[in-house]
C-alpha cells in the first residue's frame, strides 16, 4: 500500500515536467532577474552633479517583480491555463517603450548617455587614426582634437518634407522611439532579461493550449494588434505635432511676435522635455525674452556664451557659462557647452607650437570634472597630456578611471582600454617592478588578461 503511495507520488510528480510549466518556470526566473538587474546604468557621481537620477528608469521594476511572481504562481499553484495571456502582453508595452521614455521625458539621462557614448567614439576614433604616435616616444608629438559640441536632445527634427519619405523613417525608429546606440549603450540586464522574459512565459501560455493554441493568439492579436498600432500613432503625431509648432515659433519670431514665442516656449519646455537640450530652441527663447524685456539672466549668459564659443573666444564663453549653470544648475545643456569650452582650452595649450604647455593643459583638464565627472574625452586628453609632462604616476591615475568608467558601457572601447593599460605599463616601468610591467603589457595587447591579471588595481 505505502509502495503505491509513493509510487503515484513519483508518477505525479513526473507528470509535472510537462513542456508548457518548464518553460514558464523558465521565463518566469527570468523575470525575477529582471526585476533584480537594474534597467539602466550610468555613473552616480555624474548623474548627481547633473542633479538627475534613474529612479522611474529602475521603478519600472516593480511591475515585473510582481510579473514574475504571476508566473511561479501559475507554474506551481494554479492552472497554467487560467494564466492571463493579456498581461504578459501588456508587459511588454513598457519593456518596448522604454528606450522611448528615456530619451523623451528623461533629456538629462539621453543628454548623459549620449555624451559619453559620443565621446568614447570620438576617443577611439583618436586612438585609431593616431595609433603610431600614441604607441611611440612617449607620445610627445601627439596632437589632440578639438572636442565637438554637445549633440542636441531634440533628436526627430523634421527639416523638410522629405521626413515622410520611407527611407528616411528609420529615424522615427531611432530618434522618435529611442533605439538609438548611445541609449543601448548603457542599457542594463534588468531589461534583457524582462524581455525575454515575457516572450518565453508567453510561449508557454500558447504552448498550453495545445490546439486551440494557434486560434487564440489570433484573437488575442484581434485586440492587440490596434491598441499597439493607435499607441504608435499617438507618439509618432506628438513628434510630428511639436515640429509644427517650433515650426510655427521660428514664424512667429520672423513675425517679430516675441511675446507669443516666450509664452509658447515656456509651455512646449514642460510637454516636450527634449526642448530643454536644443540650442537652437533656447537660443530663439532667450532673443524673444531679451527682445520683451522679460530676459532670465541664466539664459541670456548661455547665448553670450554660445557667441563666443562660436568665435572660439573659449575662456569667455567658460565664464558665461559658468555664469548661466550658477543661474541654473539644472541645465544639462549649458553644463555640457562649459566642459567643452574648457577642453577647447586645454587642447589649444597642448597643441598650439607658440603656447604649448601640456603641464597648463593637464590644470586646465582637471577643471571638466567639477562640470562632468568622468568625462570620456576629458579622462583620455588629461592621461595624454599628464604622460608627455612626464607624469607618469599621475597618468595612471587617470587611466584607472578610464577603466573603471568603461565598465558601465555594454561594449567597453578596446582602442581606449589598451591605451590606458599601456600608461598603466609605462608607471610600472618608471617603479622598476619588471613583473607587474610585464602583467600591465599583456593586458594593453590582450583583452583576455584584462580579468586574470593578478595586479590589483587600487
Amino acid at each position: 500500500m505505502n509502495q503505491s503511495y509513493q509510487m503515484n507520488r513519483f508518477i505525479t510528480f513526473l507528470n509535472w515536467f510537462n513542456r508548457e510549466k518548464i518553460t514558464l518556470l523558465i521565463g518566469s526566473i527570468c523575470l525575477l532577474f529582471g526585476a533584480i538587474f537594474p534597467w539602466y546604468r550610468l555613473p552616480q557621481e555624474t548623474l548627481e552633479a547633473f542633479g538627475t537620477n534613474l529612479f522611474w528608469a529602475n521603478a519600472v521594476r516593480v511591475p515585473f517583480a510582481l510579473c514574475a511572481i504571476a508566473g511561479f504562481s501559475y507554474t506551481f499553484v494554479f492552472h497554467i491555463r487560467q494564466a492571463p495571456r493579456l498581461v504578459f502582453w501588456g508587459a511588454l508595452i513598457p519593456i518596448l517603450l522604454f528606450p522611448y521614455f528615456i530619451t523623451t521625458w528623461s533629456p538629462a539621462v539621453s543628454f548623459i548617455a549620449t555624451e559619453y557614448y559620443n565621446r568614447g567614439e570620438e576617443v577611439s576614433s583618436h586612438v585609431d587614426k593616431s595609433f603610431s604616435e600614441v604607441q611611440a616616444q612617449w607620445k610627445q608629438n601627439i596632437v589632440l582634437d578639438n572636442p565637438d559640441i554637445p549633440a542636441s536632445t531634440f533628436g526627430l527634427k523634421i527639416e523638410d518634407s522629405r521626413f515622410f519619405q520611407l527611407p528616411s523613417w528609420d529615424k522615427v525608429i531611432l530618434e522618435g522611439f529611442g533605439y538609438n546606440n548611445s541609449f543601448f549603450a548603457f542599457i542594463g540586464k534588468g531589461w534583457s532579461f524582462s524581455l525575454i522574459g515575457v516572450l518565453i512565459c508567453l510561449m508557454a501560455l500558447y504552448l498550453a493550449l495545445e490546439q486551440q493554441g494557434l486560434n487564440l493568439l489570433m484573437k488575442d492579436m484581434k485586440i492587440l494588434v490596434p491598441v499597439n498600432i493607435l499607441l504608435f500613432s499617438v507618439i509618432f503625431c506628438s513628434h510630428i505635432y511639436f515640429n509644427i509648432v517650433n515650426y510655427q515659433l521660428n514664424v512667429q519670431f520672423a513675425k517679430g511676435e516675441y511675446s507669443q514665442v516666450v509664452n509658447t516656449s515656456h509651455a512646449l519646455i514642460r510637454l516636450y522635455p527634449p526642448f530643454q537640450g536644443d540650442e537652437e530652441f533656447l537660443e530663439r527663447l532667450a532673443k524673444a525674452e531679451l527682445y520683451t524685456d522679460t530676459g532670465e539672466p541664466g539664459l541670456l549668459n548661455f547665448i553670450q556664451g554660445l557667441e563666443n564659443y562660436q568665435d572660439s573666444n573659449f575662456l569667455e564663453a567658460e565664464k558665461y557659462f559658468q555664469q548661466s549653470l550658477d543661474s541654473q544648475p539644472k541645465r544639462f545643456l549649458v553644463r555640457g557647452y562649459l566642459v567643452t569650452a574648457i577642453l577647447n582650452q586645454g587642447v589649444n595649450y597642448f597643441n598650439e607650437p607658440n603656447t604649448k604647455n601640456a603641464g597648463t593643459a593637464a590644470d586646465i583638464f582637471e577643471k571638466a570634472f567639477s562640470i562632468f565627472p568622468g568625462h570620456v574625452e576629458a579622462l583620455y586628453d588629461l592621461m595624454l597630456a599628464r604622460v608627455v609632462n612626464g607624469e607618469f604616476q599621475k597618468s595612471a591615475e587617470v587611466a584607472k578611471q578610464i577603466i573603471d568608467g568603461q565598465k558601465y558601457f555594454q561594449e567597453p572601447g578596446i582602442g581606449l582600454l589598451g591605451q590606458a593599460y599601456v600608461h598603466l605599463t609605462w608607471d610600472e616601468y618608471n617603479k622598476g617592478d619588471i613583473n607587474k610591467t610585464w602583467e600591465r603589457y599583456r593586458q594593453s595587447v590582450d583583452t583576455t588578461a584584462w580579468n586574470k591579471s593578478e595586479v590589483k588595481e587600487k
